[in-house]
């Protein structure tokens, strides 16, 4: 079975903003959970102090983690997101990053946070942490 992700009628659509209501995961699949993702090269080090530049390559590490998973993004489940300094052009960014990058056949369910600083690195902007199901 597949897992199922429903955006009720009573609720906005959230596909623009790239996400979905609710996922629902079928009996018997196992469950993943990733450390939060950003923008570091293989050695750990941030790859660019650009917004939009760290949103690219958070999620072309994600992509990284789970293929080692055996995993890929229509096995996501759940996303949150923590930014630093948030603000709508960010939000923007973000949205339009992901609606490219994030080539899934249904959004999981999303959480934004807004935090004052992340602690991966100085100058990180963004973090994405997932949950995945197979």
């Amino acid at each position: 079975m597949k897992n199922t992700f429903i955006n009720p009628e009573g609720l906005f659509n959230p596909e623009y903003y790239g996400f979905s209501h609710i996922a629902k995961i079928p009996a018997g699949k196992e469950l993943y959970y990733f450390s939060g993702q950003w923008a570091s090269d293989k050695n750990g080090k941030l790859v660019s102090e650009d917004f939009k530049e760290q949103v690219e390559r958070t999620v072309t590490n994600i992509k990284v983690a789970l293929k080692a998973a055996g995993l890929s993004l229509n096995d996501v489940v759940k996303q949150t997101v923590y930014i630093a300094d948030f603000n709508s052009e960010k939000k923007g960014i973000l949205i339009d990053v992901a609606s490219k990058e994030w080539n899934a056949e249904k959004l999981p369910a999303s959480s934004i946070v807004p935090l004052p600083v992340l602690a991966t690195a100085e100058n990180c902007l963004i973090e994405i942490e997932i949950i995945a199901a197979k």
